[in-house]
């Protein structure tokens, strides 16, 4: 199996690691953090056990790595626009392309340029950073849900596959036939987790556990995420609430990616985490007062009209 990961980031070395582990044959594609890698391989230091890989495949551009059977999409949605030119070097006949970046609108702009049939989502429910270039701390979580783009049995059959790839891999992996249903899901932690720790200026998941109000805040705000899901059909797991309420009070000084970014002077993927549910919550005419207020504060942090 030939898979290029698009984006070297913390996501993408983490499960890029974990699938080289286990054989295949992974190239990492990325600017960054290429030249360590190439240097040095990649290090993961994880909680589920550490990964040592001295030589790695790490390339700057689609180009250098040429056709694969599968893509993962793992950079942030602000690199969107390069789709057209990253994605036709990696695709041949059948490639399947999976999405596991944040946010919603993603699987439909890979599919302006992918067959719709050949393009899935991968929600990644994990915690990992990368302290240095070619070095990823992993925290916590790590499990993929799979869905298509396309519903029906031969894109939930593929799912289950990547699913079971996966697993074998050592990441906890399920195939659902729902997307979007998974998209909401993975917004429940996102839309005011990575949003709080945002609009307080990038601050970590502890600090902002100091802060009752905000706790608080965190949780009526994914309340109204789960309304909005299932208003439009797609009704989260029950007891989602408190169960992210508690995944999160133990992921300590973990600074979320969007505050990550911000601190770094990095673009933040403000519309695919944000913008892009909002519209959809209000268009089932859904009220999501939280929901906006965040958004705001949101914008007034990085300076959006």
């Amino acid at each position: 199996m030939k898979t290029a990961i698009l984006g070297a980031g913390a996501l993408g070395c983490y499960y890029g690691a974990r699938l080289a582990a286990a054989g295949d044959e992974v190239w990492f594609i990325g600017r960054s953090a290429c030249g360590a890698m190439q240097e040095r391989g990649l290090r993961v230091q994880s909680v589920d056990g550490d990964i040592e890989l001295p030589q790695v495949h790490a390339v700057r551009s689609s180009a250098d790595c040429g056709p694969v059977d599968r893509v993962f999409v793992a950079w942030k949605t602000c690199c969107n626009g390069l789709f057209a030119e990253a994605l036709p070097p990696l695709l041949r006949p059948g490639t399947e392309v999976i999405t596991l970046q944040n946010g919603m609108g993603n699987a439909e702009k890979i599919a302006e340029i992918v067959p719709a049939e050949d393009v899935y989502i991968g929600l990644c429910f994990v915690c990992c950073m990368m302290d240095e270039p070619g070095v990823i701390r992993h925290l916590e979580g790590g499990e993929i849900r799979f869905a298509p783009l396309v519903p029906g049995e031969h894109g939930l059959a593929r799912a289950q596959e990547f699913a079971a790839h996966l697993t074998r891999a050592g990441v906890p992996s399920m195939a659902t036939e729902d997307a979007e249903q998974t998209l909401w899901t993975k917004l429940t932690w996102n839309i005011p987790f990575n949003g709080l720790c945002l609009a307080h200026g990038g601050i970590s998941v502890r600090q902002l556990f100091t802060m009752p109000e905000e706790v608080e805040r965190s949780r009526r705000v994914m309340e109204e995420v789960c309304l909005a899901a299932a208003r439009r059909g797609h009704p989260t797991p029950e007891a989602i609430v408190q169960a992210q309420m508690e995944r999160t009070r133990v992921m300590g000084d973990f600074i979320p990616s969007s505050a990550v970014d911000y601190l770094r002077g990095r673009p933040v993927e403000y519309e695919a985490i944000w913008g892009e549910p909002l519209r959809r919550a209000l268009a089932a005419g859904v009220p999501v007062p939280e929901t906006e207020r965040l958004c705001a504060d949101i914008r007034a942090r990085l300076g959006m009209a």
